[in-house]
């Protein structure tokens, strides 16, 4: 037993009881505090330069949208200041938010995907910042797009040659900044960050059309133009009174020639002078002839069948070259549409035959009274070229207002009115990304391309008076999660109900292709995402007659719709898409007429509507 002030009896074998060590303590505890005091610390740092970028980003806001109003304005000097300030508060947002604290603390759960996406969207806007708009806006005066025009049929291509290495490295720069913006992930990020790197992308998205187009202008302008020696473009124009799936029938031609600048028109030929052909002139893939027939390689006027361009130019190319002798550099595409924008820039012109061409008039005088006053085709052909010619002339003589030029040709290529190939291939390839090839649409992981494309087949000038109406709906429909999109077209005819006895036998086309006079005859193309499938065509809920097949490895349903005078029809298409993983999608649309056309018409733009996926096939 043990005594008073005695060790306590351990029994023989037992471990040796632990000795208390308050040293040790008070160090652990000494590091559990200093941890806590440096994670204070921490947070209180990465807090404070948190609001401090906050602050900054939000001053830069308002000189960003100086330097766009300012550069609108032609005002170099605001735009170079308003610059500078963005610059300098872009520059701290990114320099509060990449140092190593900030850094190490984004490896904190939860909130390190808060930090991660702040400092890239702070880092990306600096780029922007510095890389992109600082010098463009100083070469701005060099590259104004309403001082490069046409003076006495030159245009002066020294300043964009000088501005090209400028433009474009900071187009590089600019889908850099993009690319690592849109590689955020916000999955797991708090609302506010997750908004503003929303609003950041869209903003970035909507820019860069307008980077991709002054950069892709410095590039292919000086070559394409003759600054390395003379070129010859072929322009092919396209009459939507009788639809091709590009805008038009190929009613009359020009050939066009650059040398350094110097712009003149060469020749020009109307669309019956050419061909036809007892045998297509050049290959055709054997999918496409499926669809179209062989008629698109025999006739100029049907070259443009297929919506595939680069098909149809390097077919018009061949058609040239064997009637006329003489390879072309390129082919282009305009349309009254295009000549109306043209002559709001210009003013009205005047033709040989004494008519005023304006920009309120242009349409109709060329593609419905025209036919009134002239019985021939060949005497329509070349009133049709004579107006091009005379638009040609005042806009080469310098006669346009700059902006309004620039804002002709830029509503043309964004409608697919203005259409380019190019028979170098390093300018193809810079071309084929752009709505300017009128290449098929392009699908990706979350965007399904689909077209819808309009031929007549009335053999006649009708579609003057033909509408189209487009809607269309994405939506995951299917356990596999593929997305469904229907494609839904209306057309109508809105022509006088007497139209077959009053209208000229070459408007309405007489009964020759066997539609009676005064219908209107359409074959419509709907074309599925890349390596997708046709899932049905109905109308009121019932199948309806198709061709299926395929197309540049896209799923094609071709139907045709005739209607009489005042009579509507409404066809929808359904597509699968297979290698799509979101809905979303993107609608070309044929370009047709404004008049006739408001759903589609001169924006080309579509109505989108919610699928219902009770009324799909699963």
């Amino acid at each position: 037993m043990a005594t008073s002030g005695s060790t306590p009896y351990t029994p023989a074998g037992a471990p040796p009881r632990p000795q208390k060590n308050p040293a040790r303590r008070r160090m652990i505890l000494w590091i559990v505090a200093a941890v806590v005091f440096v994670l204070l610390l921490v947070g209180a740092w990465v807090s404070i330069r948190g609001l401090l970028a906050k602050n900054e980003l939000e001053s830069a806001l308002p000189a960003a949208k100086q330097v766009q109003t300012a550069v609108v304005a032609g005002d170099i000097a605001t735009a170079k200041t308003a610059a500078k300030t963005l610059r300098t508060h872009a520059a701290e947002a990114a320099s509060l938010t990449g140092d190593p604290v900030w850094r190490v603390a984004e490896l904190v759960p939860l909130l390190g995907s808060n930090l991660t996406a702040v400092r890239v969207s702070a880092a990306s806007t600096d780029q922007l910042a510095s890389e992109v708009i600082d010098p463009l806006v100083g070469i701005a005066n060099q590259v104004d797009p309403r001082a490069i025009k046409p003076v006495d049929k030159k245009i002066d291509l020294a300043p964009i040659a000088a501005a090209r290495p400028v433009v474009v490295k900071a187009q590089l720069a600019f889908h850099h900044a993009k690319t690592e913006v849109d590689g955020i992930d916000t999955e797991g990020t708090i609302p506010q960050v997750t908004s503003a790197v929303d609003r950041l992308r869209t903003q970035l998205g909507k820019a860069a059309a307008v980077v991709d187009a002054v950069g892709n202008s410095a590039r292919l302008l000086p070559p394409m133009l003759g600054a390395d020696g003379p070129r010859t473009y072929l322009v092919l124009v396209q009459n939507p009174a009788e639809l091709r799936a590009t805008g038009g029938l190929v009613g009359a031609l020009a050939l066009i020639k650059a040398d350094n600048g110097a712009i003149s028109l060469e020749a020009q030929s109307s669309g019956t002078s050419i061909g036809p052909w007892p045998a297509p002139v050049s290959a055709i893939p054997a999918s496409t002839q499926g669809l179209y027939g062989p008629l698109l390689a025999r006739f100029i006027q049907d070259v443009n069948l297929t919506p595939h361009f680069p098909l149809a130019a390097t077919t018009a190319a061949t058609m040239w070259k064997e009637t006329h002798g003489g390879a072309v550099d390129g082919v282009l595409t305009i349309d009254p549409v295009v000549l109306t924008g043209l002559l709001k820039a210009t003013g009205p012109v005047a033709l040989p035959t004494g008519d005023m061409l304006t920009a309120a008039d242009a349409i109709p005088l060329l593609l419905s009274e025209s036919y009134k006053k002239f019985a021939l085709p060949e005497q329509q052909d070349a009133y049709f070229a004579s107006a091009a010619t005379a638009v040609f002339d005042s806009v080469a003589s310098g006669k346009a207002d700059g902006g309004e030029l620039v804002k002709a040709l830029a509503n043309a290529g964004a409608q697919r009115r203005l259409l380019v190939w190019s028979a170098h291939p390093e300018e193809q390839k810079v071309l084929a990304p752009t709505t300017l090839s009128g290449a098929l649409p392009a699908s990706d992981a979350s965007t399904a391309g689909l077209g819808v494309y309009f031929n007549d087949a009335t053999g006649a000038k009708m579609d003057y008076y033909l509408t189209a109406k487009v809607e269309a709906g994405t939506a995951i429909c299917r356990v596999d999660g593929k997305p469904t999109s229907r494609v839904t077209v209306t057309l109508t005819n809105k022509a006088p109900a007497d139209a077959g006895t009053t209208l000229p036998d070459y408007v309405t086309g007489a009964g020759t292709y066997g539609v009676p006079p005064g219908n209107i005859r359409t074959r419509v193309a709907v074309y599925g995402a890349t390596d997708g499938l046709l899932v049905s065509t109905t109308s009121d809920g019932a199948p309806y007659a198709t061709i299926s097949g395929t197309d540049e490895k896209r799923p094609v349903s071709v139907f045709t719709v005739e209607l009489a005078p005042g009579e509507s029809k409404t066809v929808s298409v359904d597509l699968l898409n297979v290698k799509q993983t979101e809905p979303g999608m993107d609608v070309e649309v044929t370009p047709t007429l404004p008049r006739t056309s408001p759903d589609v018409g001169a924006s080309g733009k579509v109505s989108v509507v919610a699928l219902d996926c009770g009324t799909t096939v699963k």
